[in-house]
């Protein structure tokens, strides 16, 4: 009888030790499991270097290409002829970092910001070829095309038109601007981004 006794201590250790252990390698896998399900990640803001977007200087979200046609007259003594030429033109539009005026980024609590942005413009007058002149109607005589006075005519006419027809694509590139914008802070960890111009409230 004392050795049975022995022998269903010595099971009842046994069994013991086995639970212990299924109990602590289940615990083991609980922890591991739900540590492999954290995919959740926090971004914490960081600060912006605004001198480094400041060194941008004239900020370029869209260039147009453009051709204008404009007239002219050369009078003779006996007669007159009406002369066309066509010009073309890449004008690009967007802003001057370097006007932006002090504050226009201001960061509210954590994760907030709002930034104002300088008026969307086009950044260049200098956008004519005048090399490329090609004439559209009438006599072909670049010596009269070229006077000064017959070209600064000319030039003055085709610029003026084409500032006047580009104006059309300053809401498509305030528009890019403001996406480029959003993208810079957003990838800086900022949630909460308002975005808006000087010449927003001349409308």
């Amino acid at each position: 009888m004392k050795t049975y006794g022995k022998i269903k201590l010595a099971a009842v250790v046994v069994v013991c030790l086995i639970v212990m252990v299924a109990v602590l390698y289940m615990c083991h896998a609980a922890k591991s499991v739900t540590a492999g399900h954290q995919t959740e990640v926090v971004v914490t803001p960081t600060p912006v270097n605004l001198d480094s977007i400041r060194a941008i200087g004239q900020w370029s979200f869209l260039t147009v290409e453009m051709d204008e046609v404009v007239d002219t007259v050369d009078r003779g003594l006996f007669s007159s002829d009406r002369i066309s030429v066509a010009y073309h033109g890449t004008l690009h539009y967007g802003i001057n970092v370097a006007e932006a005026r002090p504050g226009w980024v201001t960061i509210v609590g954590d994760t907030a910001v709002t930034v104002v942005l300088p008026p969307v413009k086009l950044l260049d007058d200098r956008f004519l070829d005048e090399r490329n002149v090609k004439v559209y109607e009438g006599r072909d005589d670049m010596d009269f095309i070229n006077k000064p006075t017959v070209r600064a005519a000319l030039v003055r006419k085709a610029k003026a038109a084409m500032i006047r027809r580009g104006r059309e694509n300053i809401p498509e590139a305030r528009s890019k601007a403001e996406t480029e914008v959003r993208r810079i802070f957003s990838q800086h960890g900022y949630k909460k981004i308002v975005v808006r111009f000087e010449d927003d409230n001349k409308k």
